[in-house]
């Protein structure tokens, strides 16, 4: 039998991104004994070449929904999903805490709680305006569209510092621009102390006698046991769930997952757009949203970047009609809808122990998908474009306002469309007040003392808005409560 390698430690953070990053740091820099486990590699500025086909799968994983075909993707790497973001930084919205207080008991989820949280991620992962000149043409034909209108918009904060506008965002920055966990709170935790293992995926979390022991792994040298009296996942909406129910804790495991579900609109414009170059996001219509005190049906639309791979991944069609839409490249500019859905899906273990998602958007969230492709098309017709590509497949591009009303006729099908995809997740292990949840408010498991879930699978819902900064808060939240728990201070 092949050896094990043992080692002990005061806290094993499972997962490196938006929430184990921040606990490490916070948990070593406290004094703590620290190992992070991350399954994916480690990269440096030097890998992030901008190839895609390289890239992609080594920085992502996919998963389909097979009730929907829905896709879902999460970044992988030390750094998670920080390293292929698109780097925007929006505060959790006071309403959305309201209803976490309100509909599953977590009374101290107020503003005033979790801003200290939020103004530390802010200062720490180097937040900022987005100036003039980091809104690309791209991200200006959609304000413009949404100014003609007068329709609410913004340019969006985003953690970077000296973007060269290379448009390379989501394959990793080259220029170490972009504030990911992998330039900012993981190498405080490791200078801190924290032991960084890559390559090591965690396959369970060991308990006795109601308390955490060990984490159980395995890596490029073989088994890995990590014993320690904590253990905090932050694996990932999907992997999380799934390393629970691997450990036979499935008390409210695996359900409530929730989504941003998104569709791409893709616009024509008579002169150039340039759109693969400049940040890949940056400018957003919150004119539809339903939260930050707005009332609408409950979307985002945000400028996305016409990069030549997600680009032609997501146009509708094949053959010559394909290809003759990619060959005006440079004269596309594309927006997504970013919806707060109001779908309820689940994740479980296959037959071979992996995670597995179901996920089958209702009517309703696919009727307001289909209001924000209207919104879109309108808001570029209005900016001056010549032709609107919805992401339907069959259905012919629009070529003004009057073709308006055949969007009416998209279907409510989510195998309609070329992409229906989500990389905002939500829940899956996440926090109640009420004792129905698998945490409570501070990330405690429940009957398993030691145990805390501090990535989005905590979150009992989604926001409305880019995630990232309400998931590193609640993550430095959570690390405090671990903290006084023990008597010890960051």
């Amino acid at each position: 039998m092949a050896s094990e390698e043992v080692l002990r430690a005061d806290a094993v953070v499972i997962g490196s991104g938006a929430g184990g990053a921040p606990v490490a740091a916070r948990l070593a820099e406290a004094g703590l004994d620290v190992v992070v486990l991350e399954a994916g590699e480690r990269f440096s500025s030097a890998d992030f070449t901008g190839r895609a086909g390289n890239l992609l799968p080594r920085l992502m994983r996919a998963s389909v929904a097979a009730d929907s075909g829905m896709e879902v993707y999460a970044g992988r790497g030390l750094g998670g999903s920080t390293l292929v973001n698109d780097a925007l930084c929006w505060r959790p919205p006071p309403d959305v805490l309201a209803g976490w207080r309100e509909e599953h008991g977590l009374g101290g989820l107020t503003e005033a709680a979790f801003a200290p949280f939020v103004d530390a991620v802010w200062r720490d992962v180097h937040a900022a305006p987005t100036g003039p000149e980091n809104l690309n043409r791209n991200a200006r034909q959609l304000a413009l569209g949404a100014a003609r209108l007068g329709w609410a918009g913004e340019a969006m904060p985003r953690n970077v510092r000296g973007c060269a506008n290379l448009g390379l965002c989501n394959l990793g920055c080259p220029t170490n621009a972009k504030q990911s966990m992998l330039l900012t709170y993981l190498p405080r935790a490791k200078n801190a102390g924290a032991r960084i293992r890559t390559g090591v995926r965690a396959e369970r979390v060991e308990t006795a006698a109601g308390a955490v022991r060990s984490v159980r792994a395995r890596g490029p040298a073989g088994r890995l046991r990590v014993e320690a009296p904590l253990v905090c996942l932050a694996a990932g909406v999907l992997e999380t769930p799934a390393l629970l129910l691997r450990s036979g804790l499935e008390t409210g495991v695996g359900r409530d997952l929730q989504l941003h579900s998104s569709l791409h609109v893709t616009a024509r414009f008579p002169e150039p757009v340039h759109g693969y170059y400049g940040p890949t996001m940056a400018y957003a219509v919150s004119e539809f949203s339903d939260v930050n005190g707005r009332s609408g049906p409950g979307f985002m639309i945000e400028n996305v970047s016409t990069a030549p791979v997600t680009t032609a991944g997501a146009l509708p069609g094949f053959g010559p009609e394909h290809a003759r839409m990619m060959g005006l490249l440079p004269h596309l500019a594309r927006s997504l809808v970013v919806l707060r859905d109001r779908t309820r899906g689940r994740v479980d273990l296959d037959g071979d122990g992996e995670a597995r998602i179901h996920y089958e958007p209702v009517a309703e969230d696919l009727a307001r998908l289909r209001l924000g492709l209207a919104a879109i098309a309108r808001a570029y017709f209005a900016a001056g474009a010549s032709e609107v590509w919805l992401p339907v497949n069959g259905m012919a591009p629009l070529t003004g306002e009057a073709d308006l009303a055949t969007v009416d006729d998209v279907p409510l099908d989510p195998r309609a469309f070329s992409l229906l995809y989500a990389v905002h997740l939500f829940g899956g292990a996440s926090m109640s007040g009420r004792g129905d949840g698998f945490c409570d408010e501070a990330g405690r498991a429940r009957g398993v003392q030691g145990l805390h879930v501090v990535d989005a699978s905590s979150l009992p819902g989604n926001t409305g808005v880019n995630p990232q900064v309400t998931i590193m808060a609640n993550a430095l939240r959570i690390a405090d409560a671990v903290l006084a728990a023990r008597g010890a201070t960051a």
